[in-house]
């Protein structure tokens, strides 16, 4: 490697040993994960990232279990539904608009009068 090289490469990790640590997905705020794709349009909500971890790491301290689900948060008077992962990551959030909206369709795809059956216990 010739001189000029070798000084350059030392500028470079001078600099680089002295910036500060920075993870961009520790430090990014969680945006809603909903979008629509009949109109091509995405949720721009965001929620702190520490706040939907912290609540994560007490679901998990209160179930006692680390198995990955859906759990629900209240941030700034609405109820946000966030993913945490067995590893004690959250992989995402629904805003409390869009948790609405996907709850309604749940409870709708459950009690489709369809798919109703009714049935009368008989007693002898």
């Amino acid at each position: 490697m010739d001189a000029a090289r070798s000084d350059v490469l030392a500028i470079d990790l001078g600099v680089a040993a002295f910036a500060p640590a920075f993870d961009p997905i520790v430090e990014l705020p969680l945006r809603c994960v909903w979008s629509d794709a009949r109109d091509g349009c995405s949720c721009h909500s965001r929620i702190p990232r520490t706040v939907v971890e912290r609540a994560w790491r007490r679901e998990l301290a209160a179930s006692g279990d680390r198995e990955g689900r859906f759990f629900h948060l209240i941030y700034a008077g609405g109820v946000w539904q966030a993913y945490g992962n067995d590893a004690g990551d959250v992989r995402g959030v629904y805003c409390p608009a869009h948790n609405s909206q996907r709850a309604a369709r749940s409870r709708a795809a459950i009690c489709d009068a369809h798919d109703v059956v009714y049935e009368l216990s008989l007693a002898a």
